[in-house]
């Protein structure tokens, strides 16, 4: 786990980087305006691929089996991809115009490819390779980071900066992904099955509470971008989502330790035995001591952190950037007993703490925005997270003590492979 978890960390810290850079270079070539329509493509189609990938791959990690193995996987995701890239555009057309729509259906294009490699890395996360699906998360960063900067030094414009930041995707698939799927399968069995509509849709309906969870998730995440955008302006939004990027890095930390150990706490989740529980308590106490040194580290430096990246003018939001990693410092552990929960078998509880949450965020946010402008975004993303934290914990250690008094046997059976509520 630690070799995986590491290789799982550089990959996503390395990708999450990259991310940013483009964002920086974004800032630093164009109007906060242009700037702004970018970040509202991702915030457009971000839900809309999340809901699509229907988390797939959490659901191949944990080794859910489906007779054509991963081509039943991959089948089901090519429609959902197909089917989110419509979808993105439409929403696009009718929500935006001008050349706004058009870089959203090139966001949509670029989280296309991303979606077919993400089901390639579910593959790589099941047989606990993450060191192949590190490196092409860092090829096409890294790739995409190149091509952003190379069109801007050029042109300067916003459409060719999100083509170039497209291809990146495209050649990460294209070159590392695709490539070493086939060699995966080949080392696993070497047989390559025809896939079938019917169990790639069996696949879809049990992932389905996952993914309108993740969807939910999304649009919270979200939703303080589009009533920024809405009443404070595009360039209150490129700031808001400026100082977002910050935070990730800590998530990225986590997210990289929750992909290692979710196939392992599938594994040990049968019963609820000793292994399971030290594995999880471990890695939500690691998650509260990465969240406190994060905040300390952003409470001493983060003004000038600010200035350096963005520029004086972003560096007078200091606050909102402390508000958001409080926020980021609960969701941390949120996070590691959400995995638990997966691991358990529980996609349907998931959908309805998510669901608790965004209502809180589309309860409050408009109040708080109000009273406080760009903080008030984060306090609400904060509000949310002490919720589904409360949830998530509740329901935890309900099932601990359900596993005392149980008998082993039972709790196996009950366990294993279930989809309860």
């Amino acid at each position: 786990m630690r070799v995986n978890t590491s290789w799982a960390l550089v990959g996503n810290a390395g990708y999450a980087g990259c991310q940013w850079a483009v964002l920086i270079l974004l800032v630093q070539a164009l109007p906060p305006a242009e700037v702004g329509q970018f970040v509202y493509g991702l915030a457009i189609t971000g839900p809309i691929f999340v809901f699509a990938n229907v988390r797939l791959r959490d659901v191949l990690a944990t080794g859910v089996q489906s007779p054509g193995d991963f081509y039943d996987y991959l089948t089901a995701r090519l429609l959902t991809t197909a089917t989110a890239i419509g979808a993105s555009i439409a929403a696009g057309v009718l929500l935006s115009s001008g050349s706004a729509a058009a870089i959203v259906a090139l966001v949509a294009c670029a989280k296309g490819c991303d979606a077919i490699s993400e089901i390639s890395h579910g593959l790589f996360q099941r047989e606990l390779s993450m060191r192949t699906a590190a490196i092409g998360l860092m090829l096409n960063g890294s790739v995409s980071v190149l091509l952003v900067a190379l069109s801007l030094f050029f042109w300067q414009s916003l459409p060719l900066a999100t083509v170039a930041y497209a291809a990146g995707s495209l050649v990460a698939l294209a070159a590392w992904d695709l490539p070493n799927v086939v060699s995966a399968l080949r080392q696993v069995g070497g047989r390559f099955p025809r896939p079938t509509l019917t169990a790639a849709a069996s696949l879809l309906r049990r992932a389905l509470p996952l993914g309108m969870s993740s969807a939910i998730g999304s649009v919270q995440s979200n939703l303080p971008r589009y009533v920024v955008a809405a009443t404070l302006g595009p360039g209150a939004l490129a700031v808001f989502a400026a100082i977002s990027y910050i935070p990730l890095v800590g998530h990225t930390a986590v997210n990289a330790a929750v992909q290692s150990a979710l196939p392992l706490l599938a594994r040990e989740a049968q019963g609820l035995p000793a292994s399971y529980r030290r594995r999880l308590v471990g890695l939500v106490a690691a998650s509260a001591g990465v969240g406190a040194f994060a905040f300390l580290a952003m409470a001493l430096f983060g003004r000038s952190l600010l200035g350096v990246m963005y520029g004086g003018d972003y560096a007078e939001h200091v606050g909102v950037l402390l508000w958001l990693m409080v926020a980021t410092i609960v969701t941390f552990t949120s996070v590691f007993l959400g995995a638990g929960i997966i691991a358990r078998g529980r996609f349907k509880t998931q959908l309805l703490i998510s669901t608790t949450s965004l209502a809180v965020v589309a309860g409050s946010i408009g109040p708080l925005i109000s009273l406080y402008g760009l903080s008030g975004a984060a306090v609400s993303l904060l509000v949310a997270a002490i919720v589904e934290l409360t949830a998530y914990a509740a329901l935890t250690v309900r099932d601990f003590k359900t596993a005392e008094k149980a008998p082993a046997s039972l709790l196996t059976g009950a366990l294993a492979g279930s989809v309860g509520p």
